[in-house]
């Protein structure tokens, strides 16, 4: 797995922590506002992170 700041396994790495933090906030957050915005931000670090892999290449 290349760990470098260009490499594939950090996006894949920063994508699963996003994942877990998704699941964690669906699951001990009550339905509100608050979860859709967390859902919000973290969908929004996510994008960031695809784009920003895409764009290195």
């Amino acid at each position: 797995m290349d760990l470098s700041p260009a490499g594939s396994g950090r996006m894949w790495i920063a994508l699963a922590v996003i994942g877990v933090l998704a699941l964690l906030s669906w699951h001990t957050m009550q339905p509100g506002k608050y979860r859709s915005l967390t859902w919000i931000l973290l969908g929004y670090f996510a994008f960031r992170v695809a784009l920003e892999r895409y764009r290195s290449r």
